[in-house]
């Protein structure tokens, strides 16, 4: 409300909220971006430039290291950051483009030079980060024109980065980059070819080659980029794989199962999925797969009916439109199928993310030690046994003696004796007179010496 007064102020106030923003704990940070967000959109023409690049800045600087701790503040970030970007596009297309294209100077080196600090430059997740922040830009601002002419560099840096070390051990990355792609795409509205980056890796990696190392802990590719040699030859590895190439296949063939061309866009991808399944000698891997498989073919033949009855001409796009959206909204053999998986999904990965703590003890058996029973003295009709059987621990004992007097330590020998000392004073315990309390005093060690 004061800020306009107060001009020598505003930015070193700017760059306290932004700090804020960026290092504080939760609550901090979210009252942080709100007082951001007001002091930005009542001054938006003088302010939100630069707020916008501070907050870039701040966002790569924090994005250095993603661990399971970290990305909830990480997410947090980023989508605060596509709300201020989403305030202006004009003003936005502007950094935008200007980061987009740093972006896609860094991937042009490393594919030219190809030398190991080149690409360690594109393989990083500070790079990875980036991505994803303009792919939720662009997502958020897909039904306005201003920043859609940046979709196709986009796309094409995201391709590259898959393509640029397509081995085994970047799939991790090759997967956040699918995820990507798949997103831009049921967002905008726009065919990208994912098919192929997914389905590549049944065909570049043997399933059927036996793991090495087994590992209690399953593997999770979300703060990962990059596998080890030794992570590779574990048993979770391929579980790993197979488990996300069934969920991206199903994400994005739902998201377009209502298309006119459906059944042309899967042709490659079910050839190849039935050369899988004939291959792989892993059961489960061929069963999770078949299914998928299945569900395609459904969909297509639902599609192929009702391309029959229509009259309409390729070239009447409005038509076309209409056609699909309905289709949509009945709903298709593999939307329904995706609706009902992805309910279980989210259940489960809720589930992982709250017992995250005890991901390490994954189906690890544990021994359970009951506590023994106390008898107390009084509810027992005979003597009171203070000494138990032999095949008992000596804290057992310890628990059952009343406290005596405290002494000081003494070694193995001394310890020995003071036991049978007081075996001594427990049978003689009869014949003591009631009167005399102090008889456990003149009991000393160093007579039985």
């Amino acid at each position: 409300m004061f800020m306009p007064y107060f001009t020598k102020l505003r930015r070193p106030l700017l760059k306290r909220l932004v700090s804020l923003w960026g290092s504080g704990e939760e609550t901090v940070r979210v009252l942080a971006f709100l007082c951001l967000l007001k002091i930005t959109t009542r001054q938006q023409k003088a302010l939100l430039e630069p707020v916008l690049k501070m907050m870039y800045l701040t966002y790569v600087r924090n994005c250095k290291f993603v661990a399971p701790s970290t990305l909830p503040a990480v997410r947090f970030m980023r989508q605060s950051l596509t709300e201020m970007f989403a305030l202006d596009e004009a003003a936005s297309y502007r950094h935008v483009f200007l980061y987009v294209r740093q972006l896609a100077i860094h991937l042009r080196t490393a594919i030219t030079l190809c030398k190991k600090e080149n690409i360690q430059a594109v393989y990083n997740w500070q790079f990875v980060q980036s991505l994803h922040l303009w792919t939720e830009v662009l997502g958020m601002t897909a039904h306005r024109p201003h920043l859609q002419p940046l979709l196709y560099p986009l796309v094409q840096i995201i391709i590259g980065t898959i393509k640029l070390v397509p081995t085994a051990q970047y799939y991790p990355l090759r997967f956040h980059c699918a995820q990507m792609l798949i997103q831009l795409s049921k967002q905008t509205g726009t065919f990208i070819p994912v098919l192929p980056f997914i389905l590549e890796v049944l065909s570049g990696y043997n399933f059927n080659k036996p793991h090495k190392k087994v590992s209690m802990k399953p593997q999770d590719f979300t703060c990962i980029l990059r596998l080890s040699k030794s992570q590779l030859q574990e048993n979770g590895f391929k579980d790993a794989v197979i488990e996300k190439v069934y969920q991206q296949l199903l994400e994005y063939l739902a998201s377009e199962a209502h298309t006119i061309c459906f059944p042309d866009t899967v042709v490659a991808a079910s050839i190849q999925l039935k050369k899988f399944v004939k291959e792989c000698k892993s059961a489960n891997y061929s069963r999770k797969l078949k299914q998928i498989l299945e569900k395609i073919e459904e969909n297509a033949r639902v599609i192929e009916l009702e391309r029959s009855k229509v009259s309409f001409s390729l070239s009447d796009r409005k038509a076309i439109d209409a056609w699909e959206t309905n289709l949509k909204l009945n709903g298709t053999p593999l939307a329904i199928f995706y609706e009902s998986w992805n309910k279980v999904n989210l259940q489960q990965m809720a589930k992982r993310a709250t017992n995250n703590d005890k991901l390490g003890e994954y189906n690890i058996p544990t021994l359970k030690k009951h506590e023994k029973k106390r008898t107390n003295p009084q509810d027992d009709d005979g003597p009171v046994e203070l000494f138990p059987s032999s095949d008992e621990s000596d804290e057992d004992v310890g628990l059952t003696l009343s406290s005596p007097p405290k002494k000081k330590k003494r070694g193995t020998r001394g310890r020995k004796g003071r036991g049978k000392v007081q075996k001594m004073s427990v049978e003689d315990t009869e014949n003591v007179p009631s009167g005399e309390e102090d008889i456990v005093q003149d009991l000393q060690l160093s007579d039985f010496k």
